[in-house]
């Protein structure tokens, strides 16, 4: 059997699929009760009547009336926007483009963490991850939705992947493009939460989860360019938003945004934040589950060796573990302290332990990972097969949740 996660044959298999469940999800008109992705599609559907210049100024059209929000839609940046509105010039309803884009997003998401973790381990355990990953609650949550969670999710992994490149030696340029396009993508999409895709850069720098014995230099330089890139992404479409709207997008975006985070008094900062922490740990532990239980017992089971040394004797795969609860811990840490709470924003810290714990599951429950390549083996094409089955049945039940 080819070492490669994906086949040649499953490559155009998913491709196939996702067309699939695009036009079926097109066909039925499908729209979400979750009142963000019914915003943003909304706000999709409506920006695409509009001439292309002024694609990169949304309004809030009236479709969040019960908070009396006008004018000029500064929430987030245009990104997911501009990808649903410009579905529709290939013929895609922009109100179903915004869900087209995050039906896309997650495959990719999906793929891409995929393609990490078989860096890290064995094929087996990355292509048994590709099942595993589908079968938790944040899955089933976010399987069809119109919001940004998911392409930021991809921005996420893409730098992560360039990082990945740099450390097998490929062509230098390479790991920086992907680098590059996940900080900036990143920016465009959710603004502020470009954060935690930095936060993550960090994480992976300081663990090497591949024990790569590539200058640490290299991959420093490619993230420093890729936040020029950001940078200069930023200026550009500010320059384009004044040239449109007659006033910037970013001053008022951060005054918007990191206005109301912080905590005031400390004794109520206090016991907010503890809570805002447990509101956290309990997403992070129940979205990913069982796999998150997975991991916890094994972290249990190897609680006496986690010592200061253990990091420099770890394998691989202990040292994908710790990046995925340091990146996970850290971004906890990094989001109590605001003062806005959702369990949204605990969307990629969820599937870092996801990743991790499917890993775990395949170890601590031997008979799962047997199961797993049985079905492999016999069903073609298993971990694709799977989506689109658990996509149409998504699509059928429609907006019963």
């Amino acid at each position: 059997m080819p070492d490669r996660l994906l086949s040649v044959s499953e490559r155009w298999t998913w491709t196939a699929f996702f067309l699939i469940a695009a036009t079926v999800l097109v066909a039925v008109g499908f729209s979400s009760p979750d009142p963000d992705s019914a915003l943003y599609a909304g706000i999709a559907d409506r920006l695409a009547q509009e001439p292309v210049r002024r694609w990169i100024a949304p309004e809030w059209w009236g479709f969040w009336p019960e908070a009396q929000m006008t004018g000029l839609f500064r929430e987030h940046p245009a990104g997911v926007f501009l990808m649903s509105a410009a579905l529709t010039r290939v013929g895609v309803p922009a109100a179903q483009g915004a869900y087209v884009i995050g039906v896309g997003a997650g495959l990719a998401s999906l793929l891409l963490m995929a393609s990490l973790i078989r860096r890290i381990t064995t094929r087996d355990e990355a292509r048994a991850a590709l099942v595993l990953l589908q079968l938790m609650p944040v899955a089933f949550i976010f399987r069809i939705r119109a919001n940004h969670e998911y392409p930021i999710l991809v921005c996420l992994l893409l730098a992560l992947l360039g990082l990945a490149w740099i450390g097998e030696r490929r062509p230098w340029w390479m790991g920086t493009l992907a680098i590059a396009a996940g900080l900036a993508g990143g920016l465009l999409i959710k603004g502020v939460f470009v954060v935690l895709i930095l936060l993550a850069i960090a994480v992976w720098l300081a663990i090497n989860p591949q024990r790569s014995d590539v200058p640490r230099g290299r991959s420093v330089l490619a993230v420093v360019a890729g936040l020029a890139a950001m940078v200069a992404v930023a200026a550009a479409y500010d320059a384009q938003y004044l040239s449109v709207t007659g006033e910037t997008f970013w001053g008022p975006y951060w005054r918007r945004q990191l206005g109301p985070l912080s905590i005031l008094t400390p004794l109520e900062g206090a016991s907010t934040l503890a809570m805002h922490v447990a509101f956290y740990i309990s997403r992070v532990i129940w979205h990913p589950a069982p796999w998150s239980i997975a991991l916890v017992v094994t972290l249990w089971r190897f609680r006496s060796r986690l010592t200061p040394q253990f990091l420099a004797r770890a394998d691989m795969r202990q040292r994908g573990a710790a990046f995925a609860v340091v990146f996970a811990v850290l971004s906890i840490l990094t989001l109590s302290p605001a003062s806005r709470l959702a369990e949204r924003y605990a969307f990629a810290a969820s599937f870092a332990v996801a990743c991790a714990g499917a890993v775990a599951a395949l170890r601590e429950w031997p008979a799962v990972g047997a199961r797993l390549r049985a079905l492999d083996q016999r069903i073609p094409a298993l971990p694709a097969t799977l989506w689109i089955v658990l996509i149409l049945l998504r699509l059928g039940i429609g907006s019963w949740r």
